[in-house]
């Protein structure tokens, strides 16, 4: 670590440029944790009017348009390209794990429960991402993260008990919440299992195509077709629309992107936690969800066992972990 005086000797213009970056950097973070606390909200409203199946398409292309816009379309497809032929099939499976059997549960559990419990429920995945990880990659959690992990899950059952005032009690639509994260789950170890030397960018449109393919094939043996849903669809919630593609989706991952460029891993990684909580607050003041006092307190325990786990993994595996992060949306 530089001293003040090592730090002072710098040329003033490399001083400036660094100070500029990390201003850019906390500016995007700060876009990124408002805009991640829109998805549960902004979600749950389309499928007032989109089908799980629609929903799907829309978030995955426009998953793929912030791919070509970002990465440049030529780019992307050069590095296809050059995939290794033994990578084809983890390519494939990640994608249709990720892009279209979770989102398809995620989806349809939305629609079914409250913005509220899918933010919280939605955090099994980390739980997953543990248990996947010693069953596939036979990689023992440390003790870290057998703390992280049972705070995480106790923050969960705080939520499913009402408190422990009541038995479990998880309906449906939260149930497909929890299995969308294992599903998420398994996927992400899937990725860093196999494809931790393949471009984030080629995983995102190997996920987003993998989903828009599925659409297409889908399509025509379902009742209400996308097109009928468009054409009923109120202008007046036009604006929800723009806001899910435009913030919930293409803000969130570029901003997202900008401060993984320009801050360190562990910053974006931990204070990222903190749109469970901020998630709640919107869902309640743009839905009226109320928040009960189980589901804070249940917040709260999550936020503090993801930051356990993520501090203790990112220390010797930064690199690795950023790979998987960005390659990583949903």
């Amino acid at each position: 670590m530089q001293s003040i005086t090592e730090t002072l000797r710098q040329p003033a213009e490399r001083i400036q440029r660094h100070l500029c970056s990390s201003t850019i950097g906390w500016i995007a973070l700060t876009v990124m944790i408002i805009a991640g606390s829109t998805t549960n909200a902004f979600g749950k409203k389309l499928t007032e009017f989109f089908s799980p199946l629609s929903m799907l398409f829309l978030s995955e292309i426009m998953l793929l348009l912030f791919a070509i816009l970002t990465f440049g379309f030529f780019p992307i497809v050069k590095k296809i390209r050059h995939v290794r032929p033994s990578l084809i099939l983890p390519l494939f499976t990640a994608g249709v794990l990720n892009g279209v059997v979770a989102p398809v549960f995620w989806f349809t559990g939305l629609e079914r429960t409250f913005a509220v419990n899918s933010q919280l429920f939605g955090n099994s995945e980390t739980l997953f991402l543990i248990l996947f990880g010693i069953l596939l990659m036979r990689s023992f959690p440390k003790r870290s993260e057998w703390l992280g992990g049972a705070i995480i899950f106790l923050g969960l059952l705080t939520v499913a008990l009402h408190g422990f005032t009541d038995g479990i009690s998880i309906a449906g639509g939260d149930a497909l919440i929890v299995l969308a994260g294992g599903v998420y789950g398994l996927g992400g170890v899937l990725i860093r299992k196999y494809l931790r030397h393949v471009e984030p960018q080629v995983i995102i449109v190997a996920r987003a195509v993998s989903a828009i393919a599925f659409f297409f094939l889908l399509s025509p043996f379902i009742t209400h077709p996308f097109a009928t849903e468009i054409k009923s669809f109120p202008l007046e919630f036009l604006g929800v629309l723009i806001g899910y593609g435009l913030i919930s989706r293409f803000l969130l991952i570029f901003s997202y992107y900008e401060s993984l460029e320009r801050l360190p891993l562990q910053t974006v990684s931990l204070l990222g936690t903190v749109t469970v909580g901020t998630g709640l607050i919107f869902s309640q003041l743009y839905l009226h969800e109320t928040i009960l006092w189980y589901q804070a307190t249940g917040a709260a325990l999550i936020i503090l066992g993801a930051v356990v786990v993520q501090w203790s993994g990112l220390k010797k595996l930064e690199a690795h972990v950023e790979h998987y992060l960005k390659s990583h949306h949903h």
